[in-house]
């Protein structure tokens, strides 16, 4: 059975085979002094390795093969730039091959030197339709190396996010307020509308924010109008209508464009998640703190959730309204623990990080990871099965890491680059 050439990679780099008596196929002892570089682009799959062959120290490339006559199949052997190879490594040696320029390379067979348990282990894992291919060997892994990789996913995790904002960045011309702005909009949205929130947000420019900031009404009349939600005729209560006549006036003097209100959605959606209550929430949490960026800059990370999200000044009307005319039981209009925890790990640490890493000042950067530390494990279908199999979260840093981990690695049977797939595959005791 032929296995993946990344798998000898691996097994080549984490040195997971029989190192005492190495030979090479034309019979001289070899000493792996130092792997090399692992090389994803063209060329010799590992550089700068350091090889003792026979008595000789040598200094280059290492190409590693399933079977030597692969060699030939890639025509390495009319290709220049292989002449530097010092070590062809294979799993299984079938033939006798040649260099550029003529030359024999020295050929190493794992074959004989890979532990028995590691080819079976890694055929597991890969064939089996568990939930996580380690599923039966994760909880095995030690709690330090465990640490270890989640703090590295973590920042793997906003490294990707912050891709996004940089894209973003470029978009809004390098304005951090108008990013930062957009970035909150979409993340106000949650799951469900986070792309009908960031298209209101588009909807409404953050220059016109600012300049109504003052005037709730005109603010709140600006986000529910644009988001489509004032086209109905014929409201009977009096807040709506007069968010209506605003919004009219508005409309015309900055010539504005409304969405589709078919954009949101409310199905399978808890009355406090409908776009309405959100809305009225954005509108207030941007009356409250004209600049963005800033505000997150400087407020202290134990702060955070109460000055950033706490008491928003959202109108009267929503304490027994879901919905424009349709009346409820007085409920509370501010948001719960669990949303401004969700707003603090997508926007703002995201925010934190992103600033840190644009203008090379590392204490944004840790303020980022300090805040996710701070709060609480999330509570979802993924963190929940995670922890069926010995795997806790301390906290939102290692929860988050998790769903990097779950995404990116497990679902993608990327165990050859996880340092839980490293553990799992090299070490043969099964407790």
């Amino acid at each position: 059975m032929t296995l993946p050439e990344n798998l000898l990679h691996f097994i080549w780099k984490y040195r997971l085979y029989r190192v005492r008596g190495m030979a090479s196929v034309s019979g001289n002892n070899l000493d792996v002094l130092d792997t090399g570089t692992h090389n994803t682009d063209a060329g010799a799959d590992f550089h700068s390795a350091r090889i003792r062959i026979g008595m000789t120290e040598w200094s280059g490339n290492v190409e590693i093969h399933w079977r030597t006559s692969e060699w030939e199949l890639h025509r390495h052997h009319w290709d220049q730039a292989y002449n530097n190879v010092i070590l062809h490594v294979v799993y299984e040696h079938d033939k006798t091959i040649t260099r550029a320029d003529g030359t024999i390379p020295e050929t190493l067979e794992l074959k004989p030197l890979i532990p028995a348990h590691i080819l079976p282990k890694y055929r597991e894992m890969m064939a089996h339709m568990h939930w996580i291919p380690c599923e039966k060997h994760i909880h095995r892994v030690s709690s330090f190396q465990l640490t270890s990789w989640l703090s590295r996913l973590l920042v793997e995790r906003f490294e990707h996010r912050v891709a996004a904002v940089y894209q973003l960045l470029a978009q809004q011309r390098g304005s951090w307020e108008d990013t930062c702005y957009l970035w909150m909009a979409r993340s106000f949205g949650f799951k469900v509308n986070a792309p009908a929130f960031e298209q209101l947000a588009y909807a409404v420019p953050f220059n016109l924010v600012v300049r109504y900031r003052h005037r709730p009404t005109a603010i709140e009349a600006l986000f529910f109008g644009q988001a489509g939600l004032l086209d109905t005729i014929g409201f009977t209560d009096d807040y709506p209508r007069a968010l209506q006549a605003e919004y009219a006036y508005l409309r015309k003097l900055h010539r504005l464009l409304p969405m589709d209100a078919s954009a949101w959605k409310s199905m399978r959606t808890r009355p406090g998640n409908f776009p309405s209550m959100r809305i009225a929430q954005f509108a207030a949490f941007c009356q409250r703190l004209p600049q963005l960026l800033p505000a997150i800059l400087e407020t202290p990370t134990r702060e955070m959730p109460g000055a950033l999200f706490g008491a928003l000044p959202v109108n009267r009307y929503w304490k027994n309204h879901y919905r424009f005319d349709v009346p409820a039981a007085v409920h509370s209009t501010q948001l719960g623990d669990q949303s401004m925890a969700i707003l603090l790990i997508n926007a703002v640490a995201v925010i934190l990080f992103a600033y840190g890493k644009y203008i090379g000042k590392e204490m944004y950067i840790y303020r980022a990871i300090a805040l996710l530390e701070r709060l609480k494990a999330e509570d979802n279908v993924i963190i929940r099965r995670f922890s069926t199999l010995g795997v806790q979260a301390a906290h939102a840093a290692e929860s988050q890491a998790l769903l990097q981990l779950k995404a990116c690695y497990c679902d993608n049977k990327k165990c050859l680059d996880c340092s839980i797939g490293l553990s799992v595959i090299k070490y043969k005791k099964d407790d």
